[in-house]
């Protein structure tokens, strides 16, 4: 992906979420607290925020009447806790949290909320000169969660931002922009909000916002009127079934379906196993940490309320009941420039989007044009694939370094906008792994022998190989990747391009054995064959080489053994002059640009990510040291 990516953005989730900080606000009106010894302990607020609650300017205290009672009582456990406040930069906010400090006890804090829930001031703006039309249309985003009355949703922990002054949520938004707030490492609510701040690219564009905000009106904060027993009350825009997708629903849908207005990609039919993978990326910064990514900024926080593995698995349990159809297309793309870029991308993903478990890679055939083509480009700039936990992300970062611009990656994602989804759920389909060639033979090591008389004089009665001949060590490796270099020679694939003079030797010896059993009798008996590892020749930097192998372990081995899973083989032990030739190969696409050899055009773009002969020499030299 394409890949790895694709799953669950949340482009405004809990949105302008904490917007409004300092005015802490909640749905819930009335906490458990106890009025008179409320009214005594407000006292000390008096000061700032006013006996009514009205806030004043002139002393950088908000209003606070009317505000949600649950939204209240988190800030004012977050100035106490130094979650708020503790800031250098965050001038009111240190003068604030010795208030909230005063407030001994839980007890305490209900007390004042209570009464705070009793005042009755009205907001004093100050007339921000903003284009409250302009802003408007940047607060359609802010909707989901905040409300289109600026009302707040407690289920989506968005405060209510109606009645708030507007010189409060000017320099608000300003605190999370400039990540005065929202980087704490326990501000989870402050963490999804700060991106979407970072939305709005101007002075310009905030002050618009903040206009259109100072005309909303809310709604009434009285008592909830009572309902019956029976009666379910879900805070959700769409009611879903599990409550702990509700805050998910904002962005992706009721059923999963997404949203390319708040850039959330559509979740239903994906595989679980992709689903909890990224989940766990999320929470653990594999993804949502680059400064760039302002998608898997706001993602991060959302997956961070999943506490275990029990909840996260309830989740994605639950997706998989969706059924959201695919979003309509978006990007005007050339298909059949995209198909032919496709090809490198089959051998993982298959031919029709379907994905493959065994290759780590995720379906992408029902995902929005635009999602892939933002993966892609954030895969291409480094946004994804080079967090050093991210393997499969460092696998696929270099494939999309091969589109050399946006037009090519607007062609793959077209493309792969054709694809029709399989009729059978993917949420525990496995899609097998491509069968090697000889799949369906086995070899007998013993009539191998006598083929094998024909390669003796180059790789040597031991398969030892023999530089001055040009020729590999070829003992030691597996029999399923012998079987099919050799088919791959037979057919063409290798051996046939105009500048590989070796593999141009080498075509012809195969074509000799005239059958698939033939293949598989010489591969069987060179995996009996033992011989030592050469002796170092190239001169690189094994610890720069250590460093570049990263990418590389993913599929061949943290030691060089392969992996017959992801079509990997053996490296451990391998001539390291050879090595530096078939990266080279790689490189230049002498190998890997037969557009049958799936495995070469998976190795090509690995191979393009090493700058120069420098690093090519390092990464071989470090494979060298292998036992």
């Amino acid at each position: 992906m394409i890949y790895k990516g694709f799953i669950m953005n949340k482009r405004f989730i809990t949105g302008l979420i904490i917007l409004v900080l300092g005015a802490a606000f909640s749905m819930n009106v009335f906490a458990e607290g106890d009025l008179k010894r409320g009214e005594a302990k407000y006292k000390v607020c008096v000061a700032c925020h006013g006996a009514d609650g009205a806030g004043r300017k002139v002393t950088n205290a908000p209003r606070i009447a009317g505000q949600q009672s649950w939204y209240l009582t988190r800030q004012l456990n977050n100035f106490k806790n130094g979650i708020r406040g503790s800031h250098v930069k965050d001038i009111t906010g240190l003068q604030m949290r010795p208030m909230a400090m005063s407030l001994i006890s839980d007890q305490d804090v209900e007390d004042v909320v209570v009464y705070i829930g009793t005042l009755k001031g009205r907001v004093v703006q100050s007339g921000i000169a903003g284009d409250a039309q302009a802003g408007k249309s940047s607060y359609a985003v802010c909707v989901t969660c905040h409300g289109a009355n600026g009302e707040g949703k407690e289920a989506l922990n968005a405060p209510k931002i109606a009645g708030l002054p507007d010189w409060y949520v000017v320099r608000q938004l300003n605190n999370f922009k400039n990540g005065i707030r929202g980087v704490h490492a326990k501000d989870i609510y402050g963490q999804q909000m700060r991106p979407m701040a970072m939305t709005l690219a101007n002075d310009e564009a905030v002050r618009n916002v903040t206009a259109y905000l100072a005309s909303l009106k809310g709604i009434s904060t009285a008592k909830p009127v009572a309902v019956k027993a029976s009666t379910v009350v879900t805070v959700v825009t769409t009611p879903v079934s599990e409550p702990l997708y509700a805050p998910c629903a904002s962005c992706h849908g009721s059923e999963g379906e997404g949203n390319q207005k708040l850039g959330a990609p559509r979740l239903a039919g994906q595989h679980d196993w992709y689903l909890k993978r990224q989940l766990r990326n999320w929470r653990s910064g594999i993804r949502g940490t680059h400064s760039e990514d302002v998608y898997g900024m706001q993602m991060r926080p959302m997956a961070m309320t999943l506490a275990n593995d029990a909840a996260l698995n309830k989740v994605v349990k639950f997706i998989g009941t969706l059924s959201g159809a695919p979003l309509k297309t978006s990007i005007q793309g050339n298909t059949g420039a995209g198909k032919s870029s496709y090809v490198t991308c089959i051998a993982c993903h298959g031919a029709q989007g379907e994905g493959n478990k065994t290759l780590n890679a995720p379906k992408i055939a029902g995902l929005p044009d635009w999602y892939i083509a933002r993966q892609l480009r954030s895969f291409k700039k480094g946004i994804r694939g080079t967090h050093q936990k991210d393997t499969y992300g460092m696998q696929m970062r270099p494939m999309a370094m091969t589109l050399a611009n946006d037009e090519a990656i607007d062609n793959v994602a077209a493309y792969i906008a054709t694809f029709k989804e399989d009729a059978v759920s993917v949420s525990t389909k496995t899609v097998k792994a491509t069968p090697t060639a000889t799949a369906t033979v086995s070899g007998s090591a013993e009539n191998g022998k006598t083929l094998y008389a024909l390669c003796v004089s180059c790789h040597g009665a031991d398969g030892a190989g023999n530089k001055a001949l040009n020729a590999p060590r070829i003992s030691g490796q597996k029999e399923w990747y012998i079987a099919r270099q050799l088919a791959s020679f037979k057919a063409g694939m290798r051996g046939s391009h105009e500048k590989d003079i070796y593999g141009q030797q080498m075509r012809p010896m195969a074509m000799t054995l005239a059958n698939e059993q033939a293949v598989a009798d010489v591969a069987a008996y060179l995996s009996t064959l033992q011989s030592s590892s050469a002796a170092p020749t190239v001169q690189g930097d094994a610890a720069a080489g250590k460093a570049v192998y990263a990418v590389c372990a993913s599929c061949h081995g943290a030691n060089g053994e392969g992996n017959k899973a992801l079509n990997a083989p053996k490296i451990a032990g391998q001539q390291d002059w050879y090595i530096v030739r078939q990266l080279q190969n790689f490189k230049k696409r002498i190998r890997g640009s037969d557009p049958n050899d799936t495995y070469g055009q998976q190795m090509s773009p690995m191979a393009m990510t090493l700058a120069d002969e420098t690093a090519i020499n390092n990464v071989a030299a470090y494979i060298s040291t292998f036992k």
